[in-house]
Protein backbone atom coordinates (compact mmCIF):
# COMPACT_ATOMS: atom_id res chain seq x y z
CA UNK A 1 0.00 0.00 0.00
CA UNK A 2 1.44 3.34 -1.10
CA UNK A 3 -0.04 6.49 -0.24
CA UNK A 4 0.74 10.18 -0.56
CA UNK A 5 -0.63 13.64 1.11
CA UNK A 6 -1.60 17.22 -0.39
CA UNK A 7 -2.68 19.88 1.97
CA UNK A 8 -3.79 23.25 0.22
CA UNK A 9 -4.63 26.58 1.39
CA UNK A 10 -8.20 27.76 0.56
CA UNK A 11 -6.36 30.25 -2.34
CA UNK A 12 -4.54 27.59 -3.69
CA UNK A 13 -1.49 29.37 -3.67
CA UNK A 14 -0.02 27.16 -0.76
CA UNK A 15 0.64 23.06 -0.98
CA UNK A 16 2.47 20.90 0.69
CA UNK A 17 3.09 17.47 -0.96
CA UNK A 18 4.06 14.51 1.31
CA UNK A 19 5.14 11.41 -0.53
CA UNK A 20 5.04 7.74 0.61
CA UNK A 21 8.39 7.71 1.43
CA UNK A 22 8.27 10.51 4.35
CA UNK A 23 4.81 8.53 5.51
CA UNK A 24 5.22 6.45 8.63
CA UNK A 25 1.67 6.12 9.33
CA UNK A 26 -1.84 8.02 9.27
CA UNK A 27 -4.86 7.99 11.78
CA UNK A 28 -7.62 9.55 11.54
CA UNK A 29 -11.14 9.66 14.01
CA UNK A 30 -14.61 10.46 13.00
CA UNK A 31 -15.96 11.10 16.95
CA UNK A 32 -18.91 13.03 18.85
CA UNK A 33 -17.46 16.52 19.16
CA UNK A 34 -18.69 15.87 23.36
CA UNK A 35 -19.19 13.14 25.20
CA UNK A 36 -22.65 14.40 25.93
CA UNK A 37 -23.54 15.07 22.85
CA UNK A 38 -25.48 13.09 20.04
CA UNK A 39 -26.39 14.78 17.39
CA UNK A 40 -24.34 13.71 14.00
CA UNK A 41 -23.82 16.96 12.99
CA UNK A 42 -21.58 17.58 15.67
CA UNK A 43 -19.54 15.16 15.36
CA UNK A 44 -15.44 16.07 14.85
CA UNK A 45 -12.66 15.11 12.80
CA UNK A 46 -8.78 14.45 14.21
CA UNK A 47 -6.13 12.73 12.01
CA UNK A 48 -2.57 12.09 13.07
CA UNK A 49 0.48 11.83 10.10
CA UNK A 50 3.53 10.37 11.33
CA UNK A 51 6.75 11.35 9.22
CA UNK A 52 9.99 10.61 8.98
CA UNK A 53 12.58 13.48 8.94
CA UNK A 54 15.21 12.36 6.29
CA UNK A 55 18.99 13.14 6.78
CA UNK A 56 21.35 13.49 3.65
CA UNK A 57 22.91 10.47 4.92
CA UNK A 58 19.61 8.69 4.54
CA UNK A 59 18.26 10.07 1.24
CA UNK A 60 21.18 8.17 -0.70
CA UNK A 61 21.39 10.88 -3.76
CA UNK A 62 17.81 9.41 -4.45
CA UNK A 63 16.81 12.01 -7.10
CA UNK A 64 13.10 10.85 -8.66
CA UNK A 65 11.17 12.44 -10.95
CA UNK A 66 8.04 14.68 -9.56
CA UNK A 67 4.74 14.91 -11.31
CA UNK A 68 5.71 18.47 -13.38
CA UNK A 69 8.58 15.93 -14.70
CA UNK A 70 11.58 18.19 -12.15
CA UNK A 71 14.22 16.22 -10.63
CA UNK A 72 13.64 16.40 -7.00
CA UNK A 73 15.73 15.71 -4.20
CA UNK A 74 14.22 13.63 -1.62
CA UNK A 75 16.30 15.48 1.30
CA UNK A 76 15.39 18.74 -0.02
CA UNK A 77 11.83 18.07 -0.73
CA UNK A 78 11.57 16.52 2.50
CA UNK A 79 13.47 20.05 4.34
CA UNK A 80 11.52 21.91 2.81
CA UNK A 81 7.78 19.52 4.58
CA UNK A 82 9.29 19.91 8.01
CA UNK A 83 9.47 23.84 7.25
CA UNK A 84 6.38 24.42 5.83
CA UNK A 85 4.30 22.53 8.41
CA UNK A 86 6.12 24.31 11.24
CA UNK A 87 4.85 27.76 9.96
CA UNK A 88 1.39 26.47 8.97
CA UNK A 89 1.16 25.13 12.67
CA UNK A 90 2.19 28.83 14.26
CA UNK A 91 0.04 30.33 12.01
CA UNK A 92 -2.48 30.63 14.52
CA UNK A 93 -5.71 32.70 13.35
CA UNK A 94 -3.93 34.18 10.14
CA UNK A 95 -5.96 33.80 7.01
CA UNK A 96 -4.33 30.53 5.48
CA UNK A 97 -4.96 28.40 9.12
CA UNK A 98 -7.75 25.96 7.85
CA UNK A 99 -6.41 23.93 5.21
CA UNK A 100 -7.88 20.86 2.60
CA UNK A 101 -5.91 17.69 3.01
CA UNK A 102 -5.86 14.69 0.49
CA UNK A 103 -4.64 11.52 1.38
CA UNK A 104 -4.44 9.47 -1.98
CA UNK A 105 -4.24 5.80 -1.42
CA UNK A 106 -2.63 3.47 -4.24
CA UNK A 107 -3.89 -0.26 -2.83
CA UNK A 108 -2.56 -2.01 -5.41
CA UNK A 109 -4.20 -3.75 -8.56
CA UNK A 110 -5.06 -0.45 -9.89
CA UNK A 111 -7.22 0.30 -6.73
CA UNK A 112 -7.15 3.33 -5.27
CA UNK A 113 -9.20 4.84 -2.34
CA UNK A 114 -8.88 8.85 -2.01
CA UNK A 115 -9.87 10.73 0.97
CA UNK A 116 -10.88 14.47 0.93
CA UNK A 117 -11.24 16.25 4.46
CA UNK A 118 -12.32 20.38 4.03
CA UNK A 119 -11.19 23.01 6.53
CA UNK A 120 -8.42 21.48 8.74
CA UNK A 121 -5.68 22.96 11.51
CA UNK A 122 -3.13 22.10 13.31
CA UNK A 123 -3.76 21.75 16.46
CA UNK A 124 -0.13 20.12 17.38
CA UNK A 125 2.86 19.53 15.73
CA UNK A 126 6.42 17.98 16.92
CA UNK A 127 9.56 16.93 15.99
CA UNK A 128 11.18 14.07 17.71
CA UNK A 129 15.31 14.35 16.75
CA UNK A 130 17.36 11.57 18.24
CA UNK A 131 21.79 11.39 17.34
CA UNK A 132 21.63 8.49 19.57
CA UNK A 133 18.69 6.42 17.69
CA UNK A 134 20.07 8.25 14.55
CA UNK A 135 16.13 9.30 13.29
CA UNK A 136 14.31 12.10 13.31
CA UNK A 137 10.08 12.23 13.07
CA UNK A 138 7.27 14.89 13.37
CA UNK A 139 4.19 14.28 14.03
CA UNK A 140 1.21 16.29 12.32
CA UNK A 141 -2.10 16.42 14.77
CA UNK A 142 -5.03 18.17 12.71
CA UNK A 143 -8.49 18.72 13.73
CA UNK A 144 -11.34 20.05 11.22
CA UNK A 145 -13.20 23.23 12.02
CA UNK A 146 -15.95 22.25 13.84
CA UNK A 147 -19.15 23.40 11.94
CA UNK A 148 -18.06 22.27 8.96
CA UNK A 149 -20.16 20.74 6.70
CA UNK A 150 -19.30 17.85 3.83
CA UNK A 151 -16.43 16.85 6.67
CA UNK A 152 -15.09 14.09 4.59
CA UNK A 153 -15.69 12.92 0.88
CA UNK A 154 -14.51 9.73 0.21
CA UNK A 155 -13.90 8.08 -3.46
Amino acid sequence: MKYKIKIIDENKQKEINIGEDEIIEIKYNIGLAENTDFANNRSSIEMTVTGKVISNIENNTNIENNENGNNTDLYEQNKKNIIDLAKWAESYLEKNDYRNVEIFVNLGSNKNIDYKFANMFVKNFRQELSIEKGIGVFVLHLKQKFHQKNKLDIK
